[in-house]
């Protein structure tokens, strides 16, 4: 087996592997300890002790992820007349008919 870097073996300083930390403990440990060049990934897994089989432990949920998922919605509409201005004051992004169809392809 290597030998493990300096970088390693200055992060794991100061790490007791038999304690557990508290969630917020944990999180500023790994940012203090950050030393990559890009901003690095923190992966959580969580054993809950269900079993998904049955329907009354079954796990589902959404999270709003506090900076997004970096991609704007855009709203197109294909309507002519009435139907557009209705879109359009619904707040579609982009409403037309055939010239939207040449905008798209």
């Amino acid at each position: 087996m290597a030998k493990e870097g300096k970088r390693i073996a200055a992060a794991k300083q100061g790490i007791d592997r038999k304690k557990l930390y508290a969630l917020n403990d944990a999180l500023k440990m790994v940012r203090d300890r950050a030393k990559a060049k890009f901003d690095e990934t923190i992966e959580v897994a969580f054993n809950l002790g269900v079993d998904p089989r049955h329907a009354d432990q079954m796990v589902r949920g959404v999270v709003n992820l506090p900076n997004g998922t970096g991609k704007t919605v855009r709203v197109a509409v294909f309507a002519k007349d009435a139907k557009a201005d209705e879109a359009r004051k619904a707040g579609a992004d982009i409403v037309g008919a055939e010239d939207l169809v040449a905008i798209v392809q």
